[in-house]
């Protein structure tokens, strides 16, 4: 029987699948790039086949990969288990802890809560990674994951899966001052009717290939609008610079926007609050991690950002573990 003589390699083999790259994987390990390629190779040899396809980008696993990485995952899940068995103890969590968000949620929400949950518990480790929402709950039910910060307009989570709601978030509109948008959408009465978008081209995140994000979509969905992407990016500064430099007009959830620098164009909001983004704290039930629990009930009780409706005290209070 193959004799795995690290854990490290495990570590690593799973972080370049999750990442898609063995660059990723080293900066999402904080190690050198080197090591991790020396890392997978030596579980490949040790194994006795390959496990990484690197003839594709993003990179993935291979049928010997795919059948070995669930294995992989569980031992490192099990390692963490002793660990955190050993914390419950003595008291202090040392746990690690994943947490998968949108980019504004970790520029604009996250810094905070994980200030005041350093300040408790300085030994328990936080992992932020940014990604898109079709990914995120995706990245619960896999196990990438052990908290989500999402928005709901992706599929909706399982039975397994326990997601409070925090906070809705209204949609804003980002162009040059003087963009003829703002005088048809009558922004000077408080926001824009999204019927005014219609006329422009359209900017927002999306992932390359998608015709528009969850959130996006969801949103034209709810104004009634069929609108194509003129431009895209997965980044929302991106989203304000195309903007700025007159390519149309930018949509972004208002969270994304505060954390963006918004020099020299307008920002207003497009329709109404009950339009907006809607943003919840999903975990998985069938899991138990005192480290876990630290994070995710610092998460629920941390008052949401400026400038989103937060979701009501006693929801998010009442909902059930």
């Amino acid at each position: 029987m193959a004799r795995i003589e690290q854990t490290d390699w495990l570590e690593t083999f799973v972080a370049v699948i999750d990442h898609g790259s063995f660059s990723a994987g080293a900066r999402a390990l904080h190690r050198a790039q080197s090591r991790v390629s020396t890392h997978v190779a030596a579980l490949e040899r040790t194994l006795g086949g390959t496990l990484v396809d690197r003839s594709h980008r993003p990179i993935g696993p291979t049928e010997l990969g795919t059948a070995f990485l669930p294995h992989a995952r569980a031992v490192l899940e099990a390692l963490e288990k002793g660990a955190e068995a050993v914390d419950a103890h003595t008291g202090t969590p040392r746990g690690r802890v994943v947490i998968g968000c949108h980019p504004s949620v970790s520029a604009g929400f996250l810094p905070g809560v994980l200030a005041a949950v350093h300040a408790e518990h300085p030994f328990l480790r936080v992992e932020l990674t940014e990604h898109t929402t079709g990914d995120l709950v995706s990245g619960i039910v896999s196990g990438r994951f052990h908290i989500a910060i999402h928005s709901l307009a992706a599929d909706p989570p399982s039975e397994d899966l326990r997601s409070v709601h925090l906070w809705t978030e209204r949609y804003v509109a980002i162009v040059p001052p003087a963009h003829p948008v703002l005088v048809e959408g009558d922004a000077a009465s408080g926001g824009l009717s999204p019927h005014a978008l219609q006329a422009h081209p359209l900017i927002a995140v999306a992932q390359p290939g998608a015709a528009v994000d969850p959130d996006t979509g969801s949103a034209l969905q709810a104004w009634a609008l069929e609108i194509p992407l003129a431009w895209q990016s997965e980044q929302p500064q991106t989203v304000v610079n195309l903007a700025r430099a007159g390519l149309g007009v930018g949509l972004l959830n208002a969270l994304a926007a505060t954390i963006c620098d918004t020099a020299g164009t307008v920002v207003v909001p497009v329709g109404t609050a009950a339009e907006g983004r809607q943003v919840a704290a999903t975990r998985d039930r069938r899991t138990t991690s005192p480290s876990v629990d630290v994070v995710y009930r610092a998460i629920l009780s941390a008052a949401p950002p400026p400038g989103v409706q937060p979701a009501r005290a006693a929801a998010r209070r009442d909902a059930p573990e």
